[in-house]
């Protein structure tokens, strides 16, 4: 078995002893119960409804606490009910029907404005009205109450869960947090390695660090949100608050190792320094995830060792490895605390101060007011979709005949995406999904009986449920698997289920792929602002480093709140870029000068972190001739970058062997956008 194929295998066997597979059988046993308990009474239209019902609203249940879950359960089964109940409605006269799902996709595609979770609800209750034009229920009320009773099963099963386990989705987004802040530690770590290749280095490093932003982003959200949890009585909500910052914390410190590597192997070079440091690091990254006696004991060994060096190299080598070695033993001190918070009971200032982390939803008229203009590209996705669903219905009204033909809008409903990029990537996973899904199903279907086939549906329906999130493809094989095999025990003519499962899939991939050059949401040309807003959010992140002073939770607060917004502004110029790549146009674009750029600020962005570090502990890196400097190259790079041109091709100013700290990088960042 190659390396590759073990990787996936590990990561395959990791997600069934995961989390996620426990939330895969408790939706696979929520969705199947009710069908089997009411096909065992006769009653195939309740089974079905209400089977539908629980279907739909699992798929919404994202991450959350226990106030998240109960208004979205409420919110949930409500817009599900009302939206089975008109769909079912308008289906015997087809002009009203188009016009009806129409409505609904617009108006549930914008729901993506108030975030995440409203997003999913929005694309669930599309996805739901598409099966009510398929299912042509006979009585819409009892059909929508039905899909409220299925809805209402499930919120009970969930809800039961988060009241017993209420920090679950918190505990699970933590343990995850400190796998990736470990791992990025063990690639710094390699970074002290001579033998280690650093190319692309910077790209796994940029990788890791807007994950952990998006992770901490979610710990915030999880906590904070929390009213229960942010309660002074609770003590696991101060356990988790003081765990939660010192993880913010250590994932500075970990941005701080991040030194000019080519420098150090060169000062640093037959003296012993490296392998001790690349070790001191690799066994801190251990102990954040597996903390025991045995690894703290080969640290504090190895930290003697790299004091032992600091007396014996000269005054240079050893006020730079002592720097390392401070920052160091601040990485452990963090870790320490993580595995054994101090609970303090806050005042009302240092709630309000926490709660300042908090990214609010836009939920205030003005700002829903703005998305409703051809500038926002979630409106824009709500006109695409709408009209994708209408050329859809138009299909499906002219072949009326086909039994199966609502698969039609159901492929085209779940594939498109805003971007571009992601509609290939998601129509390229349906399409080998639904073809390996439909392959085995054939083989099944004639090789054994209909109660295997009933059981291999359920297993198909968990690996739907386990890998939805994770491993889309996988996820698309098990669900088309598990339809095929219920659908041709329940109607049979496994030819016709074929053959119209791989025409409209095919057809609604097409339509998919050429609606996205209707309203389209491109990303290249919001590079631009967004790099001005990264810029800026760096600049504020570097005055308030510049202000911080030790023990001052004032100017302390400041800075975490300068740093967060850094972050999301890096990520977002990060996913812009990604998306970016894909584009048809991406070939005009000066693709070396806009990956320096985002090089660039990352790399500024981690030096700032490392002097907010040195800050705090009363340790001035910088002059203040130097800070005059760097404040005039960021004040030219913002002056000049709303307006940088990046289809312009140039040749880039090499960097050279300059060392890498604040005055080089803003230097040179000030070079690359002067016109």
């Amino acid at each position: 078995m190659s390396s590759k194929s073990k990787k996936h295998f590990s990561a395959i066997i990791r997600l069934f002893k995961s989390e996620y597979s426990v939330d895969a059988l408790r939706n696979t046993i929520a969705v199947i119960l009710p069908i089997i308990y009411f096909f065992y009474l006769g009653w195939p239209t309740t089974a079905i409804g209400i089977g539908i019902g629980a279907l739909m609203i699992c798929m919404t249940d994202l991450p959350g606490n226990r106030s998240d879950k109960i208004k979205a359960a409420w919110i949930t089964n409500l817009i599900f009910t009302f939206v089975a109940t008109i769909t079912a409605w308008s289906a015997s006269v087809p002009a009203l029907m188009m016009l009806t799902v129409v409505l609904i996709t617009f108006m549930l595609t914008m729901l993506g404005i108030v975030g995440q979770r409203m997003n999913a609800i929005g694309l669930m209750g599309i996805i739901l009205a598409t099966f009510t034009i398929g299912l042509k229920p006979a009585n819409p009320l009892l059909y929508g109450n039905y899909i409220f009773l299925g809805g209402l099963w499930y919120s009970l099963i969930s809800l039961s869960q988060i009241w017993i386990f209420p920090y679950r989705s918190l505990r699970r987004a933590i343990k995850q947090t400190e796998r990736d802040t470990a791992a990025l530690l063990k690639l710094r770590a390699k970074g002290y390695d001579p033998e280690f290749s650093l190319s692309g280095f910077n790209q796994s490093n940029m990788r890791l660090h807007l994950k952990l932003a998006n992770q901490h982003e979610l710990i915030r959200q999880l906590l904070l949100s929390d009213e229960r949890a942010m309660r002074e009585v609770s003590v696991k909500g101060k356990f988790f608050l003081e765990k939660s910052t010192n993880l913010i914390d250590l994932y500075e410190q970990v941005s701080a190792v991040h030194y000019d590597y080519p420098y150090l192997r060169n000062q640093f070079v037959s003296t012993g320094v490296l392998p001790l440091i690349q070790s001191s690091i690799e066994v801190l990254a251990k102990l954040l995830t597996h903390p025991n006696s045995d690894a703290l004991s080969k640290f504090e060994s190895l930290r003697l060792q790299l004091l032992q060096k600091v007396e014996e190299l000269d005054s240079e080598k050893a006020s730079l490895l002592q720097q390392i070695l401070t920052n160091i033993d601040e990485i452990s001190a963090l870790i320490a605390a993580i595995h054994q918070p101090n609970i303090t009971i806050s005042s009302n200032e240092e709630e309000v101060r926490v709660r300042d982390f908090l990214t609010p939803a836009p939920i205030q008229a003005n700002a829903i007011k703005q998305h409703f203009s051809m500038q926002s590209p979630v409106f824009r996705f709500s006109l695409r979709l709408s009209t994708l669903c209408l050329i859809a219905l138009l299909l499906i009204t002219w072949l009326s005949d086909e039994h199966y033909s609502y698969w039609l809008l159901l492929t085209m409903v779940i594939v498109s995406r805003p971007s571009y990029g992601q509609t290939v990537k998601r129509n390229a996973e349906r399409f080998g999904g639904t073809v390996i899904g439909l392959s085995i199903g054939w083989l099944v279907i004639n090789s054994v009986g209909t109660p295997w086939q009933l059981c291999i549906s359920v297993i198909g329906l968990f690996i739907f449920f386990a890998f939805n999130r994770s491993a889309y493809s996988i996820s698309v094989i098990g669900i088309t698997l598990s339809v095929i095999l219920c659908l041709n025990v329940y109607e049979g003519n496994l030819w016709q289920l074929v053959s119209d499962r791989v025409l409209f899939t095919v057809l609604g991939i097409a339509l998919c792929l050429a609606a996205t050059f209707l309203f389209p949401i491109w990303n290249a040309p919001r590079l631009s602002v967004l790099l001005t807003e990264v810029l800026k959010a760096n600049h504020l992140y570097l005055q308030s480093a510049l202000e911080l002073k030790p023990h001052h939770l004032t100017s302390i607060h400041q800075t975490r709140l300068a740093r967060k917004l850094s972050h999301q502004r890096l990520s977002m110029l990060s996913e812009a870029i990604k998306a970016a790549h894909n584009e048809p146009f991406r070939k005009k674009l000066n693709w070396p000068l806009i990956n320096r750029l985002q090089l660039l600020n990352y790399q500024l962005n981690v030096l700032i972190a490392t002097l907010a570090s040195m800050q705090k502990q009363s340790k001035s890196l910088l002059t203040l001739n130097e800070i005059k400097q760097i404040n005039e190259h960021l004040k030219n790079s913002l002056t000049q970058a709303e307006t940088l041109d990046l289809h312009r091709q140039f040749v880039l100013p090499s960097w050279g062997s300059r060392p890498l700290n604040l005055v080089e990088v803003s230097t040179h960042l000030s070079k690359l956008i002067k016109p």
